[in-house]
C-alpha cells in the first residue's frame, strides 16, 4: 500500500534532487513515472501484479525516477533493490553517478554495493597453490592435472606478482581492478570458480575477495548489477544475490533482457573437449587411487573415444552452410540421436564412478592428515572435473530431449572448425527459441517487484513484442509510455528520392555515394549509419577521397577513440564525419553542435542469420505465422527510433535525419514504421 509516510518519503526526496542537482528541469513525463512506479510497486493496481514497463525517451531522466520512489519503497517492505544495466558503461554511470547523488537526495538512507560474476574475483587458494612450489612431493601429484601444458616463466611471474600484491592488500583480487590482466587461459585457473569453491571449509574463506563482495552486498539496501549476472545468478542458484522473493529489480534498457537471457538458455559441447574431459576424469581417479590406493574403475577413454569417432564419421558428412548444420524443426535424425545417446549412457556411467570416488576422497582426506597442498590442488582438479563432466551431461540430456508438441522446439546444430592441428573439431549446440515462461516462472512470478524502462520498450507503437519475448502478460501488469521532453516537430525527417532500393545492393551503394557527396555539410558533424559493414566500406572507398573533412569509419580505430576525435574536431570548429554500425545506433551521446545530421543508409531488418533466428522463423511458418510481421517489421521499427535517437539529446539540439531507403514509401509497412517515429517534420521528396 502506498501509505502517507511512502508518499512523504518520496516526494521528499524528489524536492530535494531539484534542489541539489546540476541543470535540473522538471518534467511532467518523470513525475507520472515516479506516480506509477509507486503505485505499482505498492500494489495500488487491483488484480495487477507488482510489475511495471515504462517506456521513458531521452531526457525524462528515467534513472532518477525510479530511484526515487523504487529506494523508499524497498527500504519500507524490507527488500533490496537490485539495478541491472544491459552494459559496463551504464553500470559505471549508476555506480560512479547516479547512486551517488541518489545518497545525497534520498529521504531514506541506504547502503549500496556493486555486484559481479564469481569469476571475476580470484580464488586466493588456487593462486598460492600454483606459485608454491610443490616439487617436495611429485610422486603424490601430477603436475599435469595443474596445468594443460608447462607454464612459461611468464605466466609464473604474474601468478607471483598477483600473490605479492593481494597479500599487500595493494590488489583487490577482481581482475577488474588489475591494470594489466592475465590472459583468459591463465585467469580461468586461478578464477573464482562454484564447482572449485570449499566455501567456509577453506582455509582463506576469512580473506576471499569474492565472499568479501558478497558479504558486502547482502548488507547493502541497493545491488548494483548487470543482466548476465541476474539471469545467471538466478539461473544457477543465486549464488550472488538475494532470493528471487527478497528483491525488487529494475531492468534498466531492458530491451536487450530478451537477447541476454536466451544466451543463458543454451548449451554446446565439442567432440574434442568431450574426449579431453575424458581423459582429465580418468587422470583424476588414477590420482585418488594413488593416495588412497583402492581397486580401479574400468576406464573409460577407449569406449568414449569409439562412440566419438561413430558420431564423427556420420556428421562430418552432413552438408555445412557457413561452417554450421542446423537441424530442422521436427528433430535431430535418429542416426544420430542413437550415437549421442550413446555417449550420454558412457558420460552417465563415468560421472557416477567419479561422484563414488569423489565421496570416497572427501571422507578420506577427512580423517586422514594429508598435506594442505595437495588436498587443494587435487580438490580443484575434481572440481573442475565436476564442471566438464555435468556441462557434458546437460547438453547430452538437452541434445536427446524428446520433442514436445505443445512447446517451441529447441534448436539444435552442429558446428565445425579446425584445430591447431588442423583436426577437424565438431560443436553440438542446443538452445531454446522461446525463453518467456522460463523467465516467467523463475522471475517474474516471484519477485517483490519488477521495473522494466528503457528509451525504446515498444515496437510499433505497442509492447506486444516486448511482452511475447519476455513472457508478460498484458492484462497483469502496468504499462506506461512516456512523451519525449524534446521538441521533435522542429526535426526534419527525410525520405529521400532514391532510384535503388536497399535490395538491389550494387546500385544503391552507388547512388549512397553520389548523395553523401552532395548532402554531407563537410563544416558540420554527421553520423552515417550503415545496416552492413560490406556497404559501409564500399561507400568509404567512393566518397573518402572526395571529402575535405576527417572521415572516422568504424573497424579503423576503437569507438571510443574515434568519438573523442570527433568531439576534438568539433571543439577545434572543424566539420567531422562517423560511419559507424549497430553499436554506433545506440548508446551513443553526441550533444549540441557534436552532430547535426544523422543519415540512415537502409532500414535495419532482422534476416535470421544464427541458428537460433533460423529456427524460430521455421517454427512460425509451421504455425502459419508471419515471422516478417511478428519479429523483423517489430525490430526494425525499434532500431529505426534507436537510430534516430542519436541527434536530439538535449532541448536545445537541433538537425535533420535523412534516410535512403524508399521502401517507407513503397512497401504497406513503412507507413506503421513513419507512424511509430516521434512527431518528426516527414519530408517525402519528390523527383
Amino acid at each position: 500500500m502506498l501509505t502517507t509516510k511512502l508518499k512523504q518519503q518520496i516526494r521528499s526526496s524528489f524536492e530535494d534532487a531539484k534542489k541539489q542537482l546540476p541543470n535540473f528541469s522538471n518534467r511532467s513525463s518523470q513525475n507520472k513515472m515516479i506516480a506509477e512506479i509507486s503505485k505499482t510497486l505498492t500494489g495500488e493496481y487491483a488484480n495487477s501484479n507488482p510489475i511495471i514497463c515504462v517506456e521513458a525517451p531521452t531526457g525524462t531522466g528515467k534513472t532518477m525516477a525510479y530511484l526515487v520512489s523504487c529506494l523508499p519503497i524497498a527500504k519500507e517492505s524490507k527488500k533490496k533493490l537490485v539495478i541491472a544495466s544491459a552494459n559496463v558503461a551504464l553500470q559505471e554511470q549508476i555506480l560512479n553517478k547516479d547512486i551517488v547523488e541518489a545518497e545525497k537526495y534520498s529521504s531514506v538512507d541506504f547502503e549500496y554495493a556493486l555486484a559481479k560474476g564469481r569469476s571475476r574475483y580470484v580464488c586466493i587458494r588456487n593462486l598460492i597453490n600454483l606459485t608454491e612450489d610443490n616439487s617436495s612431493s611429485p610422486s603424490l601429484l601430477d603436475d599435469a592435472l595443474l596445468w594443460d601444458e608447462k607454464p612459461s616463466k611468464n605466466d609464473l611471474d604474474v601468478l607471483s606478482e598477483m600473490t605479492e600484491s593481494y597479500s599487500a592488500t595493494r590488489w583487490s583480487g577482481e581482475i577488474d581492478d588489475l591494470e594489466n590482466p592475465p590472459e583468459n587461459k591463465l585467469w580461468q585457473k586461478i578464477a573464482c570458480n562454484r564447482f572449485t569453491c570449499n566455501s567456509k571449509n577453506c582455509e582463506f574463506y576469512n580473506d576471499c575477495a569474492f565472499f568479501k563482495a558478497r558479504k558486502k552486498a547482502s548488507h547493502a539496501d541497493v545491488i548494483i548489477a548487470n543482466h548476465d549476472l541476474v539471469l545467471a545468478d538466478i539461473i544457477n542458484g543465486n549464488n550472488v544475490l538475494p532470493e528471487v522473493e527478497d528483491c525488487i529489480f529494475v531492468f534498466d534498457e531492458a530491451h536487450h533482457l530478451s537477447q541476454k537471457a536466451l544466451s543463458h538458455f543454451s548449451l554446446g559441447g565439442s567432440t574434442e573437449f568431450m574426449k579431453t574431459s575424458i581423459r582429465q576424469y580418468q587422470s583424476a581417479i588414477d590420482q585418488i587411487i594413488k593416495i588412497i590406493k583402492i581397486t580401479a574403475p574400468a576406464s573409460y577413454i577407449e569406449k568414449t573415444d569409439e562412440a566419438i569417432s561413430d558420431l564423427t564419421e556420420v556428421i562430418s558428412n552432413l552438408e555445412y552452410q557457413d561452417d554450421i548444420h542446423l537441424f530442422p524443426i521436427t528433430g535431430v535424425p535418429s542416426e544420430i540421436l542413437n550415437l549421442t545417446k550413446q555417449i550420454l549412457v558412457l558420460f552417465s556411467s563415468a560421472y557416477k564412478d567419479f561422484s563414488e570416488h569423489k565421496d570416497i576422497w572427501e571422507e578420506h582426506y577427512k580423517s586422514n592428515n594429508i598435506d594442505q597442498a595437495i588436498t587443494d590442488n587435487l580438490n580443484n582438479i575434481i572440481g573442475q572435473n565436476n564442471q566438464n563432466l555435468s556441462s557434458i551431461l546437460s547438453l547430452l540430456n538437452t541434445f536427446n530431449q524428446n520433442l514436445n508438441n505443445e512447446q517451441a522446439p529447441t534448436s539444435n546444430w552442429i558446428s565445425q572448425s579446425k584445430l591447431a592441428n588442423k583436426k577437424n573439431n565438431y560443436q553440438l549446440n542446443t538452445a531454446k527459441i522461446d525463453v518467456s515462461s522460463y523467465l516467467d516462472k523463475l522471475i517474474w512470478s516471484k519477485a517483490a517487484g519488477v521495473v522494466f524502462t528503457s528509451a525504446t520498450l515498444t515496437a510499433l507503437g505497442s509492447f506486444d513484442r516486448l511482452n511475447q519475448q519476455l513472457g508478460l502478460k498484458l492484462l497483469e501488469n502496468q504499462y506506461l509510455r512516456l512523451a519525449s521532453p524534446f521538441n521533435h516537430e522542429s526535426v526534419d525527417f527525410i525520405i529521400a528520392k532514391i532510384k535503388a532500393s536497399p535490395t538491389q545492393s550494387f546500385d544503391h551503394t552507388q547512388e549512397i555515394a553520389l548523395e553523401l557527396k552532395k548532402r554531407i555539410d563537410t563544416s558540420a558533424a554527421t553520423l552515417v549509419l550503415f545496416a552492413s559493414n560490406n556497404q559501409m566500406q564500399s561507400v568509404a572507398d567512393l566518397i573518402e577521397k572526395s571529402l575535405d573533412c576527417d572521415l572516422f569509419i568504424q573497424g579503423e580505430y576503437s569507438k571510443k577513440n574515434i568519438l573523442e576525435r570527433h568531439i576534438e574536431n568539433r571543439k577545434n570548429g572543424l566539420g567531422s564525419i562517423i560511419f559507424g554500425l549497430d553499436s554506433f545506433a545506440e548508446g551513443v551521446d553526441l550533444k549540441g553542435d557534436n552532430l547535426n545530421h544523422v543519415i540512415i543508409a537502409k532500414l535495419r531488418f532482422s534476416v535470421p542469420t544464427s541458428p537460433i533466428e533460423k529456427t524460430t522463423q521455421s517454427y512460425l511458418e509451421s504455425l502459419n505465422r508471419n515471422s516478417f510481421m511478428e519479429i523483423s517489421l517489430p525490430d526494425a521499427s525499434l532500431r529505426l527510433i534507436q537510430a534516430c535517437g542519436r541527434l536530439i539529446r538535449t532541448e536545445t539540439d537541433s538537425g535533420k535525419i535523412t534516410i535512403f531507403d524508399n521502401r517507407l514509401v513503397t512497401k504497406f509497412y513503412g507507413k506503421h514504421l513513419i507512424k511509430a517515429l516521434p512527431n518528426f517534420n516527414i519530408i517525402v521528396e519528390k523527383s
